[in-house]
């Protein structure tokens, strides 16, 4: 299967971790849902869809195991997820597990996929966050969860945010960067063009200036791949093609 993955080449040196960023080739999907589309919710046939993560799962070596995702709906929900969890969690944009065996993963077609990791313990997260959703912080709840649950300094967490749109094509309304810089006015410095009545937007620079905000360290923060509007032929853009479908980014430990 010739799927594109992208992964953080610094994370080689953990052992047993299986992550990665897909793009959208590989799969059986037809237009406009071509080809490797891994969402139920977009219209798209279902058995094409089972028939795709089977694919895939074979594809990166985890037939055996759980990828569980959750309903997405640009919140900031976290959901923690154990290892008698199905397939699907609940309502969230964020999921996050001590559980080995066990996947998690979101959705996207745009919007900004985080993948996080502390390695002596174990323990991940995979987060979507969109314009709304980082709005709210999603980042920086998750950070907050990971601390309450599995009492994780900010500090020993590495993160990594894979494709999405680029400020090159995200232009939109005042009233969206309004929003953002009501509770994130600092870290939108630098990741807001104005262009009159609308403006451009860095999704991936506001939320790395949220986790740096929140104690990660910034060398443990590293962004993979292009924006998905300036390239439709490796990644599905909600933006670029209206009607599509969404990849997956998906993280995790083997036993």
């Amino acid at each position: 299967m010739d799927i594109l993955r992208l992964v953080v080449q610094q994370w080689d040196r953990f052992d047993g971790l299986v992550h990665g960023f897909l793009g959208r080739g590989g799969g059986r999907s037809q237009p406009p849902y071509a080809s490797l589309n891994l969402s139920y919710e977009n219209g798209d046939d279902t058995q094409t869809v089972t028939q795709n993560w089977c694919d895939l799962k074979l594809a990166v070596g985890l037939h055996d195991f759980n990828v569980v995702t959750a309903k997405q709906v640009h919140g900031d929900t976290i959901l923690r997820v154990s290892s008698g969890t199905g397939k699907r969690v609940g309502v969230g944009d964020g999921l996050m597990t001590d559980a080995t065996n066990v996947f998690v993963g979101v959705m996207a077609a745009d919007c900004v996929p985080l993948l996080f990791l502390e390695s002596e313990r174990r323990i991940v997260a995979a987060v979507h966050a969109g314009w709304r959703g980082t709005a709210a912080g999603i980042a920086a709840t998750a950070i907050a969860r990971l601390k309450e649950d599995y009492q994780i300094d900010p500090s020993a967490l590495h993160v990594a945010m894979g494709p999405s749109i680029g400020p090159c094509c995200y232009q939109v309304g005042l009233e969206v960067a309004e929003q953002i810089g009501a509770n994130w006015k600092e870290e939108m410095r630098g990741a807001w063009l104005p262009e009159g009545a609308k403006g451009r937007l860095d999704l991936r620079a506001i939320n790395d200036a949220q986790l740096v905000a929140v104690g990660v360290p910034r060398r443990q923060i590293q962004q993979l791949g292009l924006c998905t509007a300036c390239n439709v032929e490796k990644f599905f853009s909600y933006r670029k093609e209206g009607k599509t479908g969404s990849q997956l980014s998906f993280i995790g430990w083997l036993p």
